[in-house]
């Protein structure tokens, strides 16, 4: 109740500890696949048909008054070598718009002949403003843009995706998806919290693949349902995530899920004193098909009475190759 007073107190114009006027206003553009094309690249040829789907949140206010034009970028990823990047298209003026890539210009930008196994192309979106401003949607500094914006709801009701990834992938081995076994987790990839430790695998049977998973471009047999249970930053809960592999394109879907409950013992309950539970959200997902290791990155939260309690995005590696 004492922050409407003190607003009412206020000059006309009162003082910010920030500069309001420097902030930039912008939005997120989605970019997915387009599955009615080729979905995996083709190593050792620039040959293929590939499509990819540009597209805007809802709720991102009224772009269009300072919204110039977006840019397809490619960011290469070579088995061996740097990471490059280079504009795969550009003068995109309206969404929806599906972007078909021209391969070997593209190629020709990257300085290299064709895809080879293991190498990836990711494609993302730069967004540049009337006024020249370009908000770059990857930058060899940052990494990629967008990862986690706060509005994740498309219009045709798909899942938001920072870029859409190709592969010139080495064939899945499903041997190593099978379930029954244990493998090796780490959270906090990269950071000075990593830690590993077991998470065991279960198979799930194609029945009980949700139909919102497969869609009506795929059956519940082109994918592979695992759930994946593991002591979340050791807290003492059997956290339970599902997880999506499509056998068709290799790639990876995780829904926003409840995980897991906490009861009295939960390491937060003395402060906030609520039964509750885990919840991963906004997971974006990459599979290694020549090493079997699965890289995500999501957010979590608890989630208890009094709101939702955020724990923020984290990194993950489960390595479905070593089976402890």
């Amino acid at each position: 109740m004492a922050i409407p007073a003190v607003l009412a107190g206020c000059s006309k114009d009162p003082e910010l500890p920030y500069d309001l006027e420097g902030t930039l206003h912008t939005f997120s553009v989605s970019v997915s696949k387009n599955t009615q094309y080729d979905l995996l690249l083709a190593a050792g040829t620039t040959d293929g048909d590939y499509h990819v789907r540009l597209d805007v949140p809802k709720y991102m206010g009224d772009y269009q008054s300072y919204f110039k034009e977006a840019q397809l970028l490619c960011v290469y990823t070579p088995v061996v070598g740097e990471v490059t990047s280079a504009i795969a298209a550009e003068g995109i003026t309206s969404f929806p718009a599906d972007v078909k890539i021209d391969m070997p210009a593209l190629c020709a930008e990257l300085g290299i002949p064709s895809p080879m196994i293991g190498d990836k192309m990711q494609f993302t979106a730069n967004v540049i403003h009337k006024d020249g401003t370009v908000v770059p949607g990857w930058s060899p500094v940052m990494g990629f843009n967008h990862r986690a914006p706060t509005i994740l709801s498309m219009p045709d009701g798909s899942k938001y995706n920072y870029c859409a990834t190709f592969t010139a992938a080495a064939p899945l081995n499903e041997a190593h998806f099978a379930g029954g076994n244990t493998i090796l987790c780490t959270e906090s990839a990269g950071s000075d919290y990593e830690a590993s430790y077991g998470a065991d695998i279960t198979r799930m049977a194609s029945a009980d693949i949700p139909a919102e998973i497969y869609g009506s471009d795929f059956t519940a047999d082109d994918i592979i349902g695992l759930i994946i249970t593991f002591d979340w930053y050791g807290w003492g809960y059997d956290e339970q995530m599902k997880v999506y592999i499509n056998k068709k394109d290799y790639s990876v879907s995780i829904p926003d899920q409840v995980v897991g409950q906490t009861d009295e013992n939960f390491y937060y309950y003395g402060t906030y004193p609520y039964l509750g539970e885990f919840r991963f959200t906004n997971a974006n997902a990459e599979l290694d098909t020549k090493t079997s290791k699965l890289y995500v990155t999501m957010n979590a939260a608890w989630i208890i009475e009094l709101g939702t309690l955020p724990f923020g995005s984290d990194d993950y590696i489960f390595d479905f190759s070593q089976s402890l």
